[in-house]
Protein backbone atom coordinates (compact mmCIF):
# COMPACT_ATOMS: atom_id res chain seq x y z
CA UNK A 1 0.00 0.00 0.00
CA UNK A 2 1.04 3.58 -0.70
CA UNK A 3 -0.71 5.20 2.33
CA UNK A 4 0.04 4.90 5.98
CA UNK A 5 -3.48 3.72 6.82
CA UNK A 6 -2.99 0.28 5.30
CA UNK A 7 -0.27 -2.24 6.08
CA UNK A 8 0.32 -5.76 4.85
CA UNK A 9 2.18 -8.67 6.41
CA UNK A 10 3.03 -12.06 4.92
CA UNK A 11 5.51 -14.87 5.14
CA UNK A 12 7.09 -15.26 1.74
CA UNK A 13 8.01 -18.82 0.98
CA UNK A 14 9.51 -18.26 -2.45
CA UNK A 15 8.10 -19.06 -5.84
CA UNK A 16 4.50 -20.32 -5.94
CA UNK A 17 3.90 -23.34 -8.06
CA UNK A 18 0.50 -23.92 -9.67
CA UNK A 19 -2.04 -24.98 -7.04
CA UNK A 20 -0.18 -23.34 -4.12
CA UNK A 21 -1.31 -20.28 -2.11
CA UNK A 22 0.08 -17.78 0.33
CA UNK A 23 -1.84 -15.70 2.95
CA UNK A 24 -1.40 -11.91 3.01
CA UNK A 25 -2.83 -10.01 5.99
CA UNK A 26 -4.01 -6.41 5.41
CA UNK A 27 -4.21 -4.18 8.51
CA UNK A 28 -6.33 -1.00 8.46
CA UNK A 29 -5.51 1.81 10.93
CA UNK A 30 -7.83 4.85 10.38
CA UNK A 31 -7.38 8.22 12.09
CA UNK A 32 -10.82 9.70 11.38
CA UNK A 33 -14.33 8.84 10.18
CA UNK A 34 -14.08 9.06 6.39
CA UNK A 35 -13.64 7.06 3.23
CA UNK A 36 -10.18 5.50 2.56
CA UNK A 37 -8.79 4.04 -0.66
CA UNK A 38 -5.50 2.31 -1.53
CA UNK A 39 -4.11 -0.51 -3.64
CA UNK A 40 -1.93 -3.56 -3.18
CA UNK A 41 0.45 -4.27 -6.03
CA UNK A 42 1.58 -7.85 -6.63
CA UNK A 43 4.64 -8.37 -8.88
CA UNK A 44 4.53 -11.69 -10.69
CA UNK A 45 7.88 -11.48 -12.51
CA UNK A 46 8.71 -11.38 -16.19
CA UNK A 47 6.62 -14.42 -17.10
CA UNK A 48 3.24 -12.94 -15.99
CA UNK A 49 1.44 -9.65 -15.62
CA UNK A 50 1.49 -7.69 -12.39
CA UNK A 51 -1.70 -7.49 -10.27
CA UNK A 52 -3.28 -4.41 -8.64
CA UNK A 53 -5.85 -5.15 -5.86
CA UNK A 54 -7.96 -2.12 -4.75
CA UNK A 55 -8.64 -1.63 -1.00
CA UNK A 56 -11.68 0.33 0.26
CA UNK A 57 -12.48 1.28 3.87
CA UNK A 58 -15.54 3.25 4.91
CA UNK A 59 -17.76 3.79 7.97
CA UNK A 60 -21.30 2.16 8.15
CA UNK A 61 -24.44 2.50 10.26
CA UNK A 62 -24.32 -1.06 11.51
CA UNK A 63 -27.33 -0.86 13.91
CA UNK A 64 -29.96 -0.43 11.20
CA UNK A 65 -32.24 -3.49 11.28
CA UNK A 66 -35.31 -3.22 9.06
CA UNK A 67 -38.21 -5.70 9.34
CA UNK A 68 -39.30 -7.54 6.23
CA UNK A 69 -43.02 -7.40 7.17
CA UNK A 70 -45.04 -4.88 9.18
CA UNK A 71 -48.52 -6.12 10.14
CA UNK A 72 -51.06 -3.68 11.62
CA UNK A 73 -53.57 -6.41 12.33
CA UNK A 74 -57.27 -5.56 12.32
CA UNK A 75 -58.24 -1.91 12.70
CA UNK A 76 -61.79 -0.52 12.79
CA UNK A 77 -63.01 1.88 10.14
CA UNK A 78 -62.59 5.45 11.33
CA UNK A 79 -59.68 4.57 13.62
CA UNK A 80 -55.99 5.00 12.97
CA UNK A 81 -52.97 3.01 14.00
CA UNK A 82 -49.33 4.04 13.69
CA UNK A 83 -46.03 2.22 13.91
CA UNK A 84 -42.52 3.63 14.09
CA UNK A 85 -39.43 2.26 12.32
CA UNK A 86 -36.22 3.48 14.01
CA UNK A 87 -33.10 4.14 11.90
CA UNK A 88 -30.14 4.34 14.31
CA UNK A 89 -26.49 5.22 13.88
CA UNK A 90 -23.78 4.89 16.54
CA UNK A 91 -20.93 6.59 14.76
CA UNK A 92 -20.26 10.35 14.46
CA UNK A 93 -21.25 10.45 10.78
CA UNK A 94 -24.64 11.29 9.33
CA UNK A 95 -26.27 9.14 6.65
CA UNK A 96 -28.96 10.11 4.24
CA UNK A 97 -31.85 7.74 3.63
CA UNK A 98 -34.56 7.56 1.03
CA UNK A 99 -37.82 5.57 0.94
CA UNK A 100 -39.32 4.60 -2.40
CA UNK A 101 -42.96 3.46 -2.59
CA UNK A 102 -43.01 0.43 -4.91
CA UNK A 103 -46.67 -0.45 -4.34
CA UNK A 104 -48.88 2.23 -2.82
CA UNK A 105 -52.26 2.13 -1.08
CA UNK A 106 -54.48 5.07 -0.11
CA UNK A 107 -55.04 3.75 3.44
CA UNK A 108 -51.32 3.99 4.31
CA UNK A 109 -49.30 7.14 4.96
CA UNK A 110 -45.49 7.18 5.32
CA UNK A 111 -43.65 10.20 6.73
CA UNK A 112 -40.97 11.24 5.99
CA UNK A 113 -39.98 9.62 2.71
CA UNK A 114 -36.41 10.97 2.95
CA UNK A 115 -34.14 12.44 5.57
CA UNK A 116 -30.85 12.24 7.41
CA UNK A 117 -29.84 9.89 10.20
CA UNK A 118 -28.02 12.14 12.72
CA UNK A 119 -24.60 11.15 14.09
CA UNK A 120 -24.93 8.98 17.21
CA UNK A 121 -28.71 9.38 16.94
CA UNK A 122 -31.95 7.90 15.64
CA UNK A 123 -34.39 8.94 12.95
CA UNK A 124 -37.94 7.57 13.02
CA UNK A 125 -40.13 6.74 10.08
CA UNK A 126 -43.87 6.74 10.95
CA UNK A 127 -46.33 4.57 9.01
CA UNK A 128 -50.04 5.30 9.67
CA UNK A 129 -52.89 2.98 8.72
CA UNK A 130 -56.42 4.42 8.45
CA UNK A 131 -58.76 1.86 6.81
CA UNK A 132 -61.61 3.16 4.67
CA UNK A 133 -63.35 -0.14 3.92
CA UNK A 134 -63.57 -3.72 5.11
CA UNK A 135 -60.70 -5.26 3.21
CA UNK A 136 -57.01 -6.04 3.41
CA UNK A 137 -54.55 -3.30 2.41
CA UNK A 138 -50.97 -3.91 1.31
CA UNK A 139 -48.06 -1.63 0.48
CA UNK A 140 -44.37 -2.18 -0.35
CA UNK A 141 -41.56 0.18 0.58
CA UNK A 142 -37.89 0.18 -0.40
CA UNK A 143 -35.35 1.66 2.02
CA UNK A 144 -32.05 2.97 0.69
CA UNK A 145 -29.24 4.49 2.78
CA UNK A 146 -26.31 6.51 1.46
CA UNK A 147 -23.78 4.00 2.64
CA UNK A 148 -21.07 2.40 0.52
CA UNK A 149 -22.07 -1.08 -0.62
CA UNK A 150 -25.58 -0.87 0.94
CA UNK A 151 -28.23 -3.13 -0.59
CA UNK A 152 -31.77 -1.69 -0.61
CA UNK A 153 -34.27 -3.42 1.72
CA UNK A 154 -37.87 -4.09 0.70
CA UNK A 155 -40.46 -3.90 3.48
CA UNK A 156 -44.07 -5.12 3.10
CA UNK A 157 -46.81 -3.32 5.09
CA UNK A 158 -50.13 -5.15 5.65
CA UNK A 159 -53.33 -4.12 7.42
CA UNK A 160 -56.98 -5.18 7.42
CA UNK A 161 -60.42 -4.13 8.65
CA UNK A 162 -63.47 -6.26 9.57
CA UNK A 163 -66.93 -5.68 11.07
CA UNK A 164 -67.56 -5.70 14.88
CA UNK A 165 -63.98 -4.75 15.66
CA UNK A 166 -65.18 -1.79 17.79
CA UNK A 167 -67.41 -4.11 19.78
CA UNK A 168 -64.58 -6.54 20.40
CA UNK A 169 -62.30 -3.71 21.50
CA UNK A 170 -64.94 -2.48 23.96
CA UNK A 171 -65.37 -6.02 25.30
CA UNK A 172 -61.62 -6.33 25.75
CA UNK A 173 -61.51 -2.99 27.53
CA UNK A 174 -64.36 -4.08 29.81
CA UNK A 175 -62.59 -7.37 30.53
CA UNK A 176 -59.40 -5.50 31.33
CA UNK A 177 -61.31 -3.21 33.73
CA UNK A 178 -62.99 -6.21 35.38
CA UNK A 179 -59.62 -7.94 35.71
CA UNK A 180 -58.21 -4.81 37.34
CA UNK A 181 -61.17 -4.70 39.77
CA UNK A 182 -60.72 -8.41 40.58
CA UNK A 183 -57.01 -7.90 41.13
CA UNK A 184 -57.76 -5.01 43.48
CA UNK A 185 -60.27 -7.17 45.35
CA UNK A 186 -57.77 -10.01 45.66
CA UNK A 187 -55.17 -7.57 46.89
CA UNK A 188 -57.58 -6.25 49.54
CA UNK A 189 -58.57 -9.79 50.58
CA UNK A 190 -54.99 -10.98 50.78
CA UNK A 191 -54.04 -7.88 52.76
CA UNK A 192 -56.76 -8.73 55.29
CA UNK A 193 -55.51 -12.31 55.53
CA UNK A 194 -51.94 -11.13 55.98
CA UNK A 195 -53.08 -8.79 58.75
CA UNK A 196 -54.99 -11.61 60.49
CA UNK A 197 -51.96 -13.89 60.20
CA UNK A 198 -49.78 -11.15 61.60
CA UNK A 199 -52.04 -10.90 64.64
CA UNK A 200 -51.68 -14.69 65.16
CA UNK A 201 -47.90 -14.71 64.92
CA UNK A 202 -47.46 -15.60 68.59
CA UNK A 203 -49.71 -18.67 68.56
CA UNK A 204 -48.41 -22.21 68.93
CA UNK A 205 -47.58 -24.64 66.20
CA UNK A 206 -50.54 -26.02 64.29
CA UNK A 207 -51.10 -29.72 64.83
CA UNK A 208 -51.12 -31.67 61.61
CA UNK A 209 -53.30 -34.75 61.66
CA UNK A 210 -52.99 -36.99 58.61
CA UNK A 211 -56.24 -38.36 57.24
CA UNK A 212 -57.28 -41.78 58.41
CA UNK A 213 -58.84 -44.11 55.89
CA UNK A 214 -61.03 -47.00 57.04
CA UNK A 215 -59.43 -50.35 56.35
CA UNK A 216 -61.52 -53.29 55.37
CA UNK A 217 -61.21 -56.24 57.73
CA UNK A 218 -59.64 -59.23 56.00
CA UNK A 219 -60.74 -61.67 58.73
CA UNK A 220 -63.75 -62.10 60.98
CA UNK A 221 -64.33 -64.35 63.94
CA UNK A 222 -67.17 -66.89 63.86
CA UNK A 223 -67.67 -68.91 67.07
CA UNK A 224 -64.02 -68.47 68.02
CA UNK A 225 -62.70 -69.42 64.56
CA UNK A 226 -61.09 -66.87 62.23
CA UNK A 227 -62.52 -66.88 58.69
CA UNK A 228 -60.99 -64.96 55.78
CA UNK A 229 -63.29 -62.50 53.97
CA UNK A 230 -61.09 -61.99 50.88
CA UNK A 231 -59.79 -65.46 50.04
CA UNK A 232 -61.88 -68.52 49.09
CA UNK A 233 -59.20 -70.91 47.84
CA UNK A 234 -58.41 -74.36 49.29
CA UNK A 235 -55.61 -72.88 51.40
CA UNK A 236 -58.10 -70.60 53.18
CA UNK A 237 -60.44 -73.57 53.67
CA UNK A 238 -57.68 -75.68 55.25
CA UNK A 239 -56.73 -72.69 57.42
CA UNK A 240 -60.27 -72.64 58.85
CA UNK A 241 -60.48 -76.43 59.29
CA UNK A 242 -57.14 -76.66 61.12
CA UNK A 243 -58.17 -74.17 63.79
CA UNK A 244 -59.52 -74.99 67.21
CA UNK A 245 -62.35 -72.88 68.58
CA UNK A 246 -61.12 -70.49 71.25
CA UNK A 247 -57.42 -70.82 70.33
CA UNK A 248 -55.28 -68.60 68.16
CA UNK A 249 -54.04 -69.88 64.78
CA UNK A 250 -50.36 -70.55 64.25
CA UNK A 251 -49.70 -67.39 62.21
CA UNK A 252 -50.94 -65.14 65.06
CA UNK A 253 -49.26 -67.13 67.82
CA UNK A 254 -45.83 -65.46 67.57
CA UNK A 255 -47.20 -61.93 67.86
CA UNK A 256 -49.45 -63.08 70.69
CA UNK A 257 -46.50 -64.56 72.58
CA UNK A 258 -44.53 -61.34 72.11
CA UNK A 259 -47.43 -59.27 73.46
CA UNK A 260 -47.80 -61.58 76.45
CA UNK A 261 -44.06 -61.42 77.17
CA UNK A 262 -44.15 -57.62 77.07
CA UNK A 263 -47.23 -57.59 79.30
CA UNK A 264 -45.51 -59.90 81.80
CA UNK A 265 -42.43 -57.67 81.89
CA UNK A 266 -44.60 -54.61 82.47
CA UNK A 267 -46.44 -56.37 85.28
CA UNK A 268 -43.18 -57.41 86.93
CA UNK A 269 -41.92 -53.82 86.79
CA UNK A 270 -45.12 -52.59 88.39
CA UNK A 271 -44.82 -55.21 91.14
CA UNK A 272 -41.20 -54.25 91.78
CA UNK A 273 -42.11 -50.57 91.93
CA UNK A 274 -44.96 -51.23 94.38
CA UNK A 275 -42.74 -53.44 96.52
CA UNK A 276 -40.08 -50.71 96.61
CA UNK A 277 -42.73 -48.16 97.58
CA UNK A 278 -43.88 -50.32 100.47
CA UNK A 279 -47.33 -51.14 99.10
CA UNK A 280 -47.00 -54.86 99.82
CA UNK A 281 -48.15 -57.61 97.48
CA UNK A 282 -50.42 -55.45 95.40
CA UNK A 283 -49.23 -57.15 92.27
CA UNK A 284 -51.02 -60.37 93.20
CA UNK A 285 -54.28 -58.48 93.46
CA UNK A 286 -53.62 -56.88 90.11
CA UNK A 287 -52.99 -60.31 88.60
CA UNK A 288 -56.32 -61.61 89.93
CA UNK A 289 -58.20 -58.55 88.72
CA UNK A 290 -56.49 -58.61 85.33
CA UNK A 291 -57.47 -62.24 84.73
CA UNK A 292 -61.10 -61.16 84.23
CA UNK A 293 -60.27 -59.26 81.04
CA UNK A 294 -58.19 -62.01 79.37
CA UNK A 295 -59.11 -65.33 77.83
CA UNK A 296 -58.03 -68.73 79.02
CA UNK A 297 -55.29 -69.15 76.41
CA UNK A 298 -53.65 -65.86 77.42
CA UNK A 299 -53.72 -66.80 81.10
CA UNK A 300 -52.25 -70.23 80.41
CA UNK A 301 -49.48 -68.77 78.26
CA UNK A 302 -48.62 -66.10 80.83
CA UNK A 303 -48.54 -68.66 83.64
CA UNK A 304 -46.30 -70.97 81.60
CA UNK A 305 -43.90 -68.13 80.80
CA UNK A 306 -43.74 -67.10 84.44
CA UNK A 307 -43.17 -70.70 85.46
CA UNK A 308 -40.32 -71.05 82.95
CA UNK A 309 -38.65 -67.94 84.33
CA UNK A 310 -38.87 -69.31 87.88
CA UNK A 311 -37.51 -72.67 86.74
CA UNK A 312 -34.63 -70.99 84.91
CA UNK A 313 -33.86 -68.95 88.03
CA UNK A 314 -33.70 -72.15 90.10
CA UNK A 315 -31.32 -73.78 87.61
CA UNK A 316 -29.08 -70.71 87.68
CA UNK A 317 -28.90 -70.92 91.46
CA UNK A 318 -27.55 -74.44 91.23
CA UNK A 319 -24.84 -73.52 88.71
CA UNK A 320 -23.93 -70.06 89.98
CA UNK A 321 -23.95 -68.35 93.31
CA UNK A 322 -26.84 -65.89 93.26
CA UNK A 323 -28.49 -64.00 96.11
CA UNK A 324 -31.83 -65.71 96.82
CA UNK A 325 -33.42 -63.69 99.58
CA UNK A 326 -36.93 -64.67 98.52
CA UNK A 327 -40.07 -62.59 98.41
CA UNK A 328 -41.57 -60.88 101.40
CA UNK A 329 -44.39 -62.71 103.09
CA UNK A 330 -47.76 -61.06 102.30
CA UNK A 331 -49.46 -59.44 105.25
CA UNK A 332 -52.92 -60.25 106.50
CA UNK A 333 -54.44 -57.29 104.66
CA UNK A 334 -52.89 -58.45 101.41
CA UNK A 335 -54.23 -61.97 101.90
CA UNK A 336 -57.71 -60.62 102.68
CA UNK A 337 -57.68 -58.40 99.62
CA UNK A 338 -56.60 -61.34 97.41
CA UNK A 339 -59.37 -63.55 98.84
CA UNK A 340 -61.93 -60.80 98.32
CA UNK A 341 -60.75 -60.34 94.74
CA UNK A 342 -61.09 -64.07 94.11
CA UNK A 343 -64.58 -64.12 95.60
CA UNK A 344 -65.57 -61.13 93.50
CA UNK A 345 -64.19 -62.78 90.40
CA UNK A 346 -66.12 -65.97 91.15
CA UNK A 347 -69.28 -63.95 91.73
CA UNK A 348 -68.80 -62.10 88.42
CA UNK A 349 -68.26 -65.37 86.54
CA UNK A 350 -71.44 -66.87 88.01
CA UNK A 351 -73.44 -63.73 87.21
CA UNK A 352 -72.06 -63.69 83.68
CA UNK A 353 -72.98 -67.32 83.09
CA UNK A 354 -76.46 -66.78 84.53
CA UNK A 355 -76.97 -63.81 82.21
CA UNK A 356 -75.82 -65.86 79.22
CA UNK A 357 -78.24 -68.64 80.20
CA UNK A 358 -81.12 -66.17 80.49
CA UNK A 359 -80.40 -64.66 77.08
CA UNK A 360 -79.98 -68.02 75.38
CA UNK A 361 -82.97 -69.02 73.22
CA UNK A 362 -81.57 -72.20 71.70
CA UNK A 363 -80.00 -75.34 73.10
CA UNK A 364 -76.22 -75.33 73.18
CA UNK A 365 -74.03 -78.42 73.24
CA UNK A 366 -70.99 -77.79 75.39
CA UNK A 367 -67.83 -79.85 75.19
CA UNK A 368 -66.38 -78.62 78.46
CA UNK A 369 -66.05 -81.11 81.30
CA UNK A 370 -68.35 -80.88 84.28
CA UNK A 371 -66.80 -80.97 87.74
CA UNK A 372 -68.49 -83.47 90.08
CA UNK A 373 -67.60 -84.30 93.69
CA UNK A 374 -65.47 -87.35 94.33
CA UNK A 375 -68.19 -88.88 96.49
CA UNK A 376 -70.68 -88.97 93.61
CA UNK A 377 -71.86 -92.46 92.64
CA UNK A 378 -74.30 -93.06 89.77
CA UNK A 379 -77.46 -95.08 90.49
CA UNK A 380 -76.88 -97.41 87.60
CA UNK A 381 -73.35 -98.51 87.12
CA UNK A 382 -72.22 -98.87 83.50
CA UNK A 383 -71.28 -102.39 82.47
CA UNK A 384 -69.57 -101.45 79.18
CA UNK A 385 -70.99 -104.50 77.40
CA UNK A 386 -71.65 -103.77 73.74
CA UNK A 387 -73.74 -106.95 73.33
CA UNK A 388 -76.04 -106.09 76.24
CA UNK A 389 -78.34 -103.58 74.49
CA UNK A 390 -82.10 -103.01 74.94
CA UNK A 391 -83.14 -102.41 71.33
CA UNK A 392 -86.86 -102.41 72.13
CA UNK A 393 -86.55 -99.44 74.49
CA UNK A 394 -84.59 -97.63 71.79
CA UNK A 395 -87.47 -98.23 69.36
CA UNK A 396 -89.96 -96.95 71.93
CA UNK A 397 -87.86 -93.81 72.34
CA UNK A 398 -87.96 -93.21 68.58
CA UNK A 399 -91.75 -93.69 68.51
CA UNK A 400 -92.17 -91.38 71.50
CA UNK A 401 -90.12 -88.66 69.81
CA UNK A 402 -92.20 -89.08 66.65
CA UNK A 403 -95.48 -88.77 68.60
CA UNK A 404 -94.26 -85.67 70.37
CA UNK A 405 -93.20 -84.05 67.10
CA UNK A 406 -96.55 -84.91 65.47
CA UNK A 407 -98.55 -83.53 68.41
CA UNK A 408 -96.53 -80.32 68.35
CA UNK A 409 -97.13 -79.93 64.60
CA UNK A 410 -100.89 -80.54 64.98
CA UNK A 411 -101.12 -77.93 67.74
CA UNK A 412 -99.31 -75.40 65.57
CA UNK A 413 -101.61 -76.11 62.58
CA UNK A 414 -104.77 -75.81 64.66
CA UNK A 415 -103.59 -72.59 66.27
CA UNK A 416 -102.68 -71.08 62.90
CA UNK A 417 -106.05 -72.05 61.36
CA UNK A 418 -107.98 -70.59 64.28
CA UNK A 419 -105.89 -67.42 64.13
CA UNK A 420 -106.64 -67.10 60.39
CA UNK A 421 -110.38 -67.64 61.00
CA UNK A 422 -110.36 -64.99 63.72
CA UNK A 423 -108.51 -62.56 61.42
CA UNK A 424 -111.07 -63.08 58.63
CA UNK A 425 -113.97 -62.53 61.03
CA UNK A 426 -112.42 -59.36 62.43
CA UNK A 427 -111.63 -58.10 58.92
CA UNK A 428 -115.21 -58.78 57.73
CA UNK A 429 -116.69 -56.92 60.74
CA UNK A 430 -114.41 -53.92 60.15
CA UNK A 431 -112.68 -54.19 63.53
CA UNK A 432 -109.64 -51.91 63.75
CA UNK A 433 -109.09 -51.23 67.48
CA UNK A 434 -110.13 -52.42 70.94
CA UNK A 435 -113.30 -50.31 71.12
CA UNK A 436 -114.67 -51.61 67.80
CA UNK A 437 -113.70 -55.18 68.80
CA UNK A 438 -115.56 -54.83 72.10
CA UNK A 439 -118.67 -53.48 70.31
CA UNK A 440 -118.58 -56.29 67.76
CA UNK A 441 -118.26 -58.95 70.49
CA UNK A 442 -121.21 -57.49 72.42
CA UNK A 443 -123.32 -57.39 69.26
CA UNK A 444 -122.50 -61.02 68.45
CA UNK A 445 -123.25 -62.07 72.03
CA UNK A 446 -126.63 -60.31 72.03
CA UNK A 447 -127.54 -61.81 68.66
CA UNK A 448 -126.59 -65.29 69.84
CA UNK A 449 -128.58 -64.84 73.09
CA UNK A 450 -131.65 -63.57 71.24
CA UNK A 451 -131.49 -66.38 68.74
CA UNK A 452 -131.64 -64.05 65.77
CA UNK A 453 -128.49 -65.41 64.26
CA UNK A 454 -127.82 -69.03 63.51
CA UNK A 455 -129.83 -72.09 64.72
CA UNK A 456 -131.43 -72.24 68.18
CA UNK A 457 -129.55 -75.37 69.06
CA UNK A 458 -126.32 -73.50 68.67
CA UNK A 459 -127.14 -70.68 71.08
CA UNK A 460 -125.09 -72.19 73.89
CA UNK A 461 -122.15 -72.58 71.61
CA UNK A 462 -122.56 -69.03 70.27
CA UNK A 463 -122.63 -67.72 73.84
CA UNK A 464 -119.43 -69.55 74.60
CA UNK A 465 -117.75 -68.10 71.46
CA UNK A 466 -118.96 -64.61 72.31
CA UNK A 467 -117.60 -64.85 75.85
CA UNK A 468 -114.29 -66.08 74.51
CA UNK A 469 -114.13 -63.20 72.02
CA UNK A 470 -114.93 -60.74 74.80
CA UNK A 471 -112.06 -62.12 76.83
CA UNK A 472 -109.77 -61.94 73.80
CA UNK A 473 -110.76 -58.32 73.19
CA UNK A 474 -109.21 -57.40 76.52
CA UNK A 475 -106.00 -59.25 75.76
CA UNK A 476 -102.94 -57.53 74.33
CA UNK A 477 -102.42 -60.30 71.78
CA UNK A 478 -105.69 -59.39 70.06
CA UNK A 479 -104.57 -55.76 69.99
CA UNK A 480 -101.37 -56.80 68.31
CA UNK A 481 -103.40 -58.95 65.90
CA UNK A 482 -105.59 -55.94 65.06
CA UNK A 483 -102.57 -53.79 64.39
Amino acid sequence: PSTQFFRISYDKKGLLAPGMSEDVTVTFMPHEWRYYYDTVKIFCGELAENLVVPIHAYPSASDIALPRLIDFGRVAIGATKSKKIPLSCKIPISFEYDIAVIESHPDFDVTPLSGVIPPDGTAEVIITFAPSRHSTARMELQFNISQFDFEPVTVSVVGSSAPDITREEQLKAAEAEQAAVDAQGRHTRYSGKVASLGSKRGRGQIEHKPPSFPTEATERSVDGVKVSTTRFDPQATSFVLNQTAGKLPLKDLFSFIREQREGLQTLQKEQSAKAAAGEGAGGLTDLTAEADNEDKQALELRFEMHYREVEKYDRDKELRSLPAAGDEQPSGEDVDSILKAREQRHHDLVARRMLEDVRRVESVLGESRTAVPSSYKPVIEPRWDKNDNDTFSVRLQVIDRFLRAGAKLLMQLRASRRAESLKRALRAAGVCDRASCRAWVEEETKAAAAGTKGKPAGNAKAKTIGAGLAALAEDDSVAQLLE
